[in-house]
């Protein structure tokens, strides 16, 4: 159990294990060669995390910061790749299981990607509202983040970002006060 914006892993450490998301919300955060935070995946119930998923192409060190109180369930990475003597259903069940949520990790981090390569602030704005829109079935929907938090999430500037929320939200296309926001654009 982890209490709000503590440490709970970091990629130069639990090198083996790997955390499966009980319970509570949690931050993916790399820092830039200029001190700039960067959130590179924003985690919650029943995501995955751990030193394989962290550390694809450089030896910077990441961490993984608590943003609510959670519950983190955590396993020797050799275990779920090595099948235990009596191949118990126990094992299949566990392997299929990290796979869907693998999947799943996959299918978000392939929207994150159209999010990120976007051109222009307001089309990142516009396509990451579209996304959370369709994931809550709704127009009307609450950020995950704090506005700072959704431009590092986003790798944009704060001020320009809120910038162009302003216009969104003078043209009509967005209502939002904090962190809620209801959409007026075509999916």
């Amino acid at each position: 159990n982890y209490p709000a914006q503590t440490r709970i892993s970091s990629s130069s450490k639990d090198l083996s294990r790997i955390g499966v998301m009980l319970s509570g919300e949690a931050d993916l955060i790399k820092y830039d060669f200029d001190g700039y935070r960067n959130i590179i995946e924003h985690l919650g119930e029943q995501d995955l995390f751990g030193h394989i998923f962290l550390q694809p192409f450089d030896d910077n060190d990441m961490e993984v910061i608590s943003t609510t109180a959670c519950e983190v369930l955590y396993f020797d990475y050799e275990h779920l790749i090595k099948r235990c003597e009596s191949a118990c259903w126990h094992h299949s069940l566990l392997v299929n299981n990290v796979l869907q949520i693998f999947s799943a990790k996959t299918r978000r981090l392939h929207s994150r990607i159209e999010i990120l390569s976007q051109r222009s602030i307001r089309s990142k704005l516009m396509i990451y509202f579209n996304h959370l829109s369709f994931k809550n079935h709704s127009d009307h929907f609450t950020l995950p983040f704090t506005l700072n938090s959704m431009a590092d999430y986003l790798f944009i500037d704060r001020s320009a970002m809120l910038r162009e929320m302003k216009k969104l939200r003078e043209e009509g296309l967005i209502e939002s006060k904090g962190r809620h926001v209801t959409i007026h654009f075509d999916h």
